[in-house]
């Protein structure tokens, strides 16, 4: 079973909860292999200062790694993943591999407002790997209050399954850290043990195990095709927002993701069928109350997952700059 920590909001506690389901998992008997996918690297340090010998440790922060997950996790049951804290090529890579993808967030609204972005990057994942499951989950509670029910209606809205257990702030996180060690090790007994261990009982790792398969030829030439179209390295900056816009072609109105965005073009995310060569008109909504903006352009790729537009240029280069600095 492959399990990636995501999220792009950092300090929800990814890396904490990704050291301690593979301690679980370890203890248990199992070769587990924890994967540090995020540049700034927050599980090599913490085995900087373990002797944790228990479990398997690489620095993998590349945007192949579904390319590179059945080499590196050969003869192991247990993979698990922590993802940057980012909506980037990497995490995507992470969410191709994945049986499961965890996004831990914080009971706050901030948080949750944040997490609708790796929401929507899971569900464009799984048109990729079809054995990917997304699953929230409570993390950094505040100890002694009671979680509102409307913080619960919130996440429920992203219409992605809820994990019943919920993990807190506890000093026994940071402590066991600090010393290279899981909770499971250093306060087997304490209430952090036991909402890792409650955890790991609500994953339920053997109903995973057998499901998941490598990605065959045909599947990574598809997500190859569009990390070309949708994500390659292009001469001017690019964002990758992953936010909502109408366009039009043909006098016909459609409705897409941009998944990134640069002055020279985008790449709209739409499961509708274009030709190569259409014009297009791109419609933002209003930024600080002032008034829709349009830019035109021309389909200059179609693939099943979405389009990839060029704009009219040069025309509207500075206004595409102004769209950039808003999104």
């Amino acid at each position: 079973m492959v399990i990636s920590l995501s999220n792009q909001k950092g300090g929800v506690g990814k890396t904490t909860i990704a050291i301690n389901i593979a301690s679980y998992i370890a203890s248990k008997g199992h070769r587990v292999l924890l994967v540090d996918a995020d540049p700034l690297g927050g599980i090599l340090q913490w085995q900087d200062i373990s002797d944790d010998k228990s479990l398997d440790v690489i620095y993998h922060p590349k945007d192949t790694l579904h390319k590179d997950i059945d080499e590196l996790s050969k003869g192991y049951k247990h993979t698990i993943i922590d993802a940057p804290p980012s909506i980037d090529d990497i995490t995507l890579s992470t969410l191709l591999t994945s049986d499961l993808a965890i996004v831990p967030v914080e009971p706050s609204p901030l948080s949750i407002w944040a997490s609708t972005k790796i929401v929507s990057l899971i569900r464009h994942a799984k048109n990729h790997n079809k054995e990917l499951e997304g699953r929230l989950l409570i993390s950094r509670k505040v100890v002694g209050t009671a979680l509102g029910r409307d913080v619960r209606e919130a996440l429920d809205s992203h219409g992605m399954g809820l994990i019943t257990t919920e993990i807190c702030q506890r000093t026994d996180f940071v402590k066991s850290l600090r010393q290279g060690l899981s909770v499971l090790q250093y306060a087997p007994k304490g209430e952090a043990a036991k909402e890792i261990k409650s955890l790991c009982d609500e994953i339920n790792f053997d109903a995973f195990s057998s499901k998941r398969l490598p990605i065959d030829t045909a599947i990574k030439e598809e997500i190859d095709e569009y990390k070309m179209t949708a994500m390659e390295k292009r001469r001017d900056p690019r964002k990758t927002p992953l936010i909502m816009v109408d366009f039009a072609t043909k006098n016909r109105a459609h409705r897409g993701f941009i998944h990134n965005i640069s002055a020279g073009g985008a790449f709209i995310e739409t499961r509708e069928s274009f030709s190569v060569g259409e014009e297009i008109t791109l419609t933002f909504m209003p930024f600080k109350d002032k008034s829709p903006v349009k830019i035109t352009g021309d389909i200059i790729r179609s693939v099943p997952h979405g389009i990839a537009v060029k704009f009219d240029m040069p025309d509207q280069d500075t206004t595409v700059k102004s769209i950039m600095e808003e999104i």
